[in-house]
């Protein structure tokens, strides 16, 4: 009961940040880094839609993209520095393969993997284990989630 009664105290706070832009944006930014980081399945949308009818297209969509990144960069990293070793010795035979297309053409797997929506938590676990640059996964992210949050952010800023 005592969660409860906090989130009722904490009403007059969470009214306060639709009032103040900057406040939202940077709790949607939080959010969408979180929820990112975190590989929550099919919360990117819900998020831009919201981030669009609550600071407008133009600003919603920026806020989310900057979170969608950082987020998207903090899975990569903590895969990679703390999976993709282990992995590579359990199944290191197996996954030279999957290396060598990856070095070669790995940029437009994962760009068409974004464009297409598949999911996030794999896609990034799987570019964290394999060769690709962090600068090349960033940009190759960036292009492919900036259609649908445009999309959405735009869709909510017409509500």
């Amino acid at each position: 009961m005592d969660f409860v009664n906090w989130i009722f105290e904490q009403l007059p706070f969470l009214a306060s940040l639709v009032g103040n832009e900057l406040l939202l944006g940077l709790a949607f930014l939080t959010l969408t880094a979180a929820v990112m980081a975190s590989g929550t399945p099919g919360a990117l949308l819900p998020i831009s839609f919201s981030s669009g009818a609550l600071l407008g297209g133009w600003l919603g969509m920026a806020v989310v993209v900057a979170g969608a990144m950082l987020g998207s960069h903090a899975l990569f990293v903590v895969v990679r520095r703390w999976l993709a070793e282990r992995l590579r010795r359990r199944w290191g035979e197996r996954l030279a393969r999957f290396d060598r297309n990856i070095e070669k053409r790995g940029f437009y797997y994962l760009l068409g993997l974004r464009l297409a929506g598949a999911p996030h938590l794999l896609v990034t676990a799987s570019c964290a284990v394999s060769a690709i640059r962090a600068r090349s996964f960033v940009l190759a992210t960036l292009l492919g989630l900036l259609p649908a949050i445009t999309l959405a952010a735009m869709a909510g800023s017409a509500v």
